[in-house]
């Protein structure tokens, strides 16, 4: 069976589309699910006092360890929830979060940036961002290919972009 990666934010994961979609590329792939943080992330640092639009190029920047620790926990929350509900609904996909331990250090990732790195490992990948963010992920997909043209000129044919 071919493997097959869906992207989806924290606010997407419980909507109706997306389920149904998911529901149908589980019987046809082998899934696995990368789900974000959403608005919880910038809610929960709000409500603790921590700046929420701390932005560096490749997503949110925590200044702290309290901060990076309170990015974790709402990510696990999201993870549980998804995966609670993919098994209430019968869908064969297993969820992670967009997170990386090198060594000691642990590293929020955008999920953007993990469906890269996880790229080369998967058949099929499935962004789903909200309808009116469509286009500017795809035209991203377009100019970040340019810049990998050293290593081999083309597109990330694999990536399909869905709204919502």
């Amino acid at each position: 069976m071919p493997s097959g990666l869906l992207k989806v934010s924290g606010d997407g994961f419980k909507d109706k589309r997306f389920l149904k979609y998911a529901k149908e590329f589980s019987k046809k792939y082998f899934a696995t699910t990368i789900v974000g943080g959403g608005s919880a992330i910038s809610i929960a640092f709000e409500e603790a006092g921590y700046k929420s639009d701390n932005f560096c190029l490749v997503g949110r920047q925590p200044q702290s360890l309290p901060e990076k620790q309170l990015m974790r926990d709402i990510l696990e929350e999201q993870q549980a929830s998804c995966q609670d509900l993919f098994n209430r609904e019968k869908i064969g996909s297993r969820v992670i979060i967009p997170w990386r331990e090198a060594a000691s250090v642990s590293c929020p990732e955008n999920g953007d940036v993990t469906i890269l790195s996880l790229y080369i490992g998967f058949d099929k990948i499935v962004i789903f961002t909200r309808y009116d963010n469509v286009e500017a992920k795809k035209q991203w997909l377009k100019k970040l290919a340019l810049c990998f043209k050293h290593i081999n000129p083309g597109r990330f044919d694999k990536i399909e972009v869905r709204g919502f």
